[in-house]
């Protein structure tokens, strides 16, 4: 009886699990299936995801991946995608995103799409791009990656992609410790649209329109620096937790963010026509100095802050602030034609010191303040 139990036993036990296997790809491969060492290794990244199942990892040794093409992906897409991971495995390259490179084309060729549950893991994804024409059809967007929302891409590169509508490094997906160079988009997003980024790096990246470096999304503990657009040059829509906005610039508004929430974030150095650091939305305990404009808000145009430091900044009209709604909050140091610190705008619980004005109303011009500290400003405390 005890013999019988135990047989039953380790019978349900193998039954019932779920062994994963690993496919590899090399470009010095055999290309013989089914593909389960370096020797018999695919040369193409499609021959290996297509025989893999649901849980499988494919192991990608060093090589530049650009030949073939996979269409629709997603369903119903003409767009080609060099590489499409279109089952929840895993793609893992051996020796990180510096020497595997996955090259798609720049005027009708992505480079990846992702499906949920699938990950991308140490990768450079470059030279993709999408069909011009529409901006609403996922054949223009996510020039690198197309990303369904629950696929992941993880230490990979994206540089030097395109897309007409949005997410020229990236449409979608999660993202951990990623670097996002270069890309660009003509309407949405220029290095990444509606994605959720962690620990990641968006620099040199263009809209046409909106959102230099991200455009609607999260991003967590990441870096935004040189990214331009017409209207929100870091970010655009977006949700930004303790992140790094430097640099960036919008022609119009926004030079930091355009419509943002920001939560414990640092504004520097950023311009536009109007609201250098940031434009609209609502920030928490953040610091915004040395942005600038030739217009209005050098460090704010027209949003609602809370418990914020503004410092430093410079603008024709409300060197530190123009407009809006600012809580407990304090500003010193910012410099403007008009309202050195604050151009109109209510203000509440509000510290005002040490700004300066070439006309009139060095802490506060034309705005209305309760409960505010406002001394030893140059060019007068209060017009």
């Amino acid at each position: 009886m005890t013999k019988n139990l135990f047989a039953v036993f380790v019978s349900l036990f193998f039954s019932t699990q779920v062994f994963s296997a690993t496919y590899y790809v090399s470009t010095n491969g055999a290309s013989t299936y089914p593909y389960d060492t370096w020797e018999t290794a695919a040369t193409t990244i499609k021959a290996a995801v297509d025989a893999a199942a649901d849980g499988d990892t494919v192991l990608v040794t060093n090589g530049v991946y650009e030949t073939g093409g996979v269409t629709n992906y997603p369903a119903g897409s003409a767009l080609s995608n060099r590489v499409a991971v279109y089952k929840p495995i895993t793609v893992r390259s051996v020796n990180g995103a510096a020497v595997t490179l996955i090259k798609g084309r720049s005027t009708n060729c992505r480079c990846v799409y992702m499906a949920d549950g699938s990950s991308l893991i140490g990768f450079t994804l470059a030279g993709g791009g999408t069909f011009t024409g529409s901006y609403s059809s996922s054949d223009c967007s996510g020039g690198g990656a197309y990303c369904e929302p629950a696929a992941a891409l993880s230490n990979c590169v994206l540089t030097g992609n395109s897309a007409w509508a949005s997410g020229g490094g990236v449409y979608g997906g999660t993202l951990y410790n990623c670097i996002l160079s270069n890309n660009s988009a003509r309407w949405y997003g220029g290095g990444v649209s509606q994605g959720t980024l962690y620990d990641c790096t968006l620099s040199r990246n263009s809209s046409e329109y909106e959102g230099g470096g991200a455009c609607n999304g999260s991003l967590y503990d990441c870096t935004l620096s040189g990214n331009t657009a017409y209207i929100g040059g870091g970010a655009d829509y977006a949700r930004l937790h303790n992140c790094q906005v430097t640099g960036n610039s919008a022609e119009l508004k926004g030079g930091g963010t355009y419509g943002c929430i920001l939560s414990n974030c640092t504004l520097t150095g950023n311009s536009a026509h109007m609201g250098g650091g940031a434009c609209g939305g609502a920030l928490y305990r953040c610091a915004l100095s040395e942005n600038s404009v030739p217009g209005y808000g050098g460090g704010v145009y027209d949003g609602t802050l809370y418990y914020c430091t503004l410092s430093g900044n410079s603008g024709g009209s409300g060197g530190g602030a123009y407009g809006g709604a600012l809580n407990n909050c304090m500003l010193y140091g910012n410099s403007a034609s008009e309202g050195g610190g604050v151009f109109e705008g209510n203000l509440n619980n509000c510290t005002i010191s040490g700004n300066s004005v070439i006309e009139t109303g060095g802490g506060a011009c034309n705005g209305t303040l309760y409960n505010c500290i406002v001394w030893y400003n140059s060019g007068g405390n209060l017009a």
